[in-house]
């Protein structure tokens, strides 16, 4: 009817249409199978690889295990996602199950993964389990003295009392546009959200006289917002908290740090809290911004129990830190021959033919002279060929990761992909062609699956 009623022009155009349901399905799953096998193709031909995990619920209510891989193709070092799978209670021994069915379908070997990086302590065998440092620096700032803790949850009531109400929400912002404020609004604290503690407590602070004139008469909240030694302790806990978040973000990234570089802004970390110490007991206060600011807009000078506060709880900082770091800062400090190869001294854990090839390295002074901190693992990829042992000794330290991000990365993108109107995907495939780096090559894909280009497509 067509052709006869419209011509040949608008046949073509009909032909255009898909007629099945679920061609834009097929193609994903094709292009995600030729993107997986690609991925499968290079760390079979990587001498190392290592591995990150991590788990979520989905909407559905389903627990995922998502788990990338990082592994050496063409003189580079590379990650991308390897499986994402839905997992029923999420025990060390399920999780080690469904990672090792998935390397042996796949052809891979247990001997070749030198790093597994969790965040927590998974009984997985493995020849270097790391624990997440996101995680564990997260552990640290968690902990906190008793007083603190009760201004904090006070700061958290005070905020969610406002914020979590559309009627006192608006109420208050109305207020905060009549006096003329900086912001019209509270921050929302959750715990999950634990990082943006700083931000919610500083503008608690920046808002507290609007707050105090909104909550008259409301709440027993009042009198903490009226009590000085109590926004003391607020502008405190806003300052460490933001300081600590900047270490997080720093520690965070998909082409993070290589763990060197990591437990460096760490140990500088742990150095500044003794020195933030030493100024909180000298009386100055330059260091935590927002504490200086309240104590000289107020003409203030802290008690003696409010300073002891600070400095038990920076000490106490500094202790968590040591007590998750440190065994870890002592193994990385007898390798730091890796970071600085051109020292004179040998590390005398290291065989003979290693120690060798250092010394022969250490002494070539082209390579002393193209040498660069910032790009660790490219340059001992540049010397795999001619020092074989140094190079074995040094990426089986350098390629494991040093944190999960890049599984928060994946489960940010799996929460885009999998809405509660589309509960019953299936993740994997879409998962996979989000959030992979390798370039699909749609010809290849065609080819394999003998298929024609789709105009509409």
């Amino acid at each position: 009817m067509r052709p006869t009623m419209f011509g040949e022009k608008e046949v073509k155009e009909i032909k255009r249409i898909p007629l099945s349901n679920n061609t834009v399905a097929r193609r994903i799953d094709d292009m995600a199978e030729w993107a997986e096998d690609e991925l499968i193709r290079r760390v079979v031909c990587s001498k190392y690889y290592t591995l990150q995990l991590d788990e979520s619920t989905d909407v559905q209510g389903l627990s995922q295990l998502l788990v990338f891989v990082r592994y050496i193709w063409q003189n580079d070092m590379h990650e991308d996602i390897l499986f994402c799978k839905p997992i029923s209670r999420g025990t060390a021994e399920e999780i080690f199950s469904v990672i090792d069915s998935y390397i042996k379908e796949k052809g891979l070997q247990w001997k070749n993964c030198f790093g597994i990086c969790t965040d927590g302590a998974r009984a997985i065998p493995c020849a270097l389990w790391t624990h997440c440092s996101l995680h564990r620096e997260a552990l640290v700032s968690k902990v906190l003295p008793t007083d603190f803790k009760t201004v904090l949850n006070t700061a958290v009531k005070i905020v969610n009392y406002i914020k979590t109400k559309p009627l006192q929400a608006r109420l208050f912002q109305k207020l905060c546009e009549e006096m003329g404020s900086l912001h019209t609004s509270l921050l929302l604290h959750t715990e999950v959200r634990w990082l943006s503690r700083g931000k919610v407590l500083t503008r608690l602070v920046e808002l507290r006289n609007e707050v105090t004139i909104y909550l008259e008469g409301k709440t027993e909240y009042i009198e903490s917002l009226l009590d000085k030694e109590f926004i003391l302790k607020l502008t405190y806990l806003a300052d460490i908290f933001s300081k600590l978040k900047e270490l997080n973000l720093y520690l965070q990234g998909s082409n993070e740090s290589d763990i060197f570089a990591v437990h460096d802004r760490i140990r500088a970390f742990m150095k500044k809290l003794m020195l933030w110490k030493s100024c909180i007991e000298d009386g100055k206060y330059d260091c935590f911004e927002t504490l200086e600011t309240f104590i000289i807009e107020n003409q203030l000078q802290p008690k003696t129990n409010i300073l002891s506060a600070i400095s038990t709880h920076l000490s106490l900082l500094k202790n968590n830190f040591d007590a998750y770091f440190g065994e870890e800062m002592k193994k990385l400090d007898s390798l730091n021959w890796i970071c600085n190869p051109f020292q004179d001294r040998l590390p005398s854990s290291m065989s003979t033919k290693a120690s060798e090839e250092l010394i022969d390295l250490s002494k070539d002074t082209s390579l002393k002279n193209s040498f660069n901190r910032k790009q660790l693992t490219k340059f001992w990829l540049s010397v795999a060929g001619n020092y074989p042992c140094l190079f074995d000794e040094a990426i089986k330290v350098l390629l494991p990761f040093s944190t999960s991000y890049l599984c928060e990365a994946g489960f940010s993108a799996m929460i885009s992909i999998k809405t509660k109107y589309r509960n019953k995907l299936d993740l994997s495939n879409s998962l996979r062609l989000k959030v992979t780096k390798i370039e699909v090559d749609a010809k290849a894909v065609m080819t394999k699956n003998r298929k024609q280009i789709h105009p509409s497509h």
